[in-house]
């Protein structure tokens, strides 16, 4: 487990470099656009995109395996002590949520990769021979690419399936979730070390959305067993108000997660995150 963790660790990371290096193609789209016809611009601009299209393929390849393997690893901190009779796991854990929430965030502020993809996809139709990626994977990528944080979204649409079919895996997630709070607030070693209180909330937020987006009830009704007024007075008490880490978390809850305007949700959520 440690050392398929370490794998997606160093795929993230390598994905990570990848997006703040990422250059797109503004001048060859721009000219294939502003002259359709012209049979040359359309080549120039299609051969162009194809190193970022495979790295953006590459990218969604990692996203899925991450996806594949994250139900096993809840499996693996399922047990009631897993999370502090297994500290490394514990620890790589918290760091593979912290991985996936900055790729996700890094990506927001990219949108030449999205905006290069869109170019791919309507125009791979016309050179399927030099198409890295099928016109029908690329239908799929470029649905998957759209979302605001498609780390989350790939992670969420199979956590979905594996809620239905078993219980314990929102019951980790809101243990996680608990846990995370509940260091934050009680470890004295990590009082004034906010990095080690920034990952932490990280893992928290993170397992409160994917908890959310893949339950029907969602995490915030009393029977979720994520104890939320916890984790959010935690939140905005231990937090650095200021940092850009915390306000992250805060608007990650408010707008990544399904439930938070839902009329079920106490009125405490949303007056705590104020």
């Amino acid at each position: 487990m440690l050392t398929e963790l370490a794998t997606h660790l160093g795929n993230l990371s390598t994905t990570a470099a990848w997006i703040e290096s990422y250059k797109p193609c503004l001048e060859p789209i721009r000219a294939a656009l502003s002259a359709p016809s012209d049979q040359e611009k359309q080549d120039t601009a299609f051969s162009a995109l194809v190193p970022n299209v495979i790295k953006i393929k590459e990218f969604s390849d990692t996203a899925n395996g991450i996806a594949a393997f994250l139900p096993k690893l809840l499996a693996a901190v399922s047990a009631p002590m897993a999370l502090a009779e297994e500290p490394d796991l514990t620890y790589k854990c918290i760091m593979l949520m912290n991985a996936m929430y900055q790729i996700d965030q890094k990506k927001m502020m990219c949108p030449g990769i999205q905006n290069d993809f869109s170019f791919y996809r309507r125009s791979v139709g016309k050179f399927p021979d030099k198409a890295p990626v099928t016109e029908t994977a690329a239908n799929q990528i470029s649905m998957w690419i759209a979302e605001a944080s498609p780390i989350l979204a790939a992670v969420s649409a199979v956590l979905k399936k594996e809620c239905k079919k078993n219980p314990d895996v929102p019951a980790t997630l809101a243990k996680l979730a608990n846990t995370c709070a509940w260091i934050v607030a009680k470890d004295a070693a990590i009082a004034d070390n906010q990095k080690a209180k920034d990952e932490l909330f990280v893992a928290m937020t993170l397992s409160i959305i994917t908890f959310d987006r893949a339950t029907s009830r969602g995490a915030f009704t009393k029977d979720s067993g994520v104890n939320m007024r916890k984790c959010l007075r935690t939140l905005k008490s231990d937090g650095n108000e200021t940092s850009e880490v915390v306000m992250g978390c805060v608007n990650s809850i408010k707008y990544s997660t399904v439930h938070f305007n839902d009329s079920s949700t106490p009125d405490f959520v949303a007056d705590i995150l104020e």
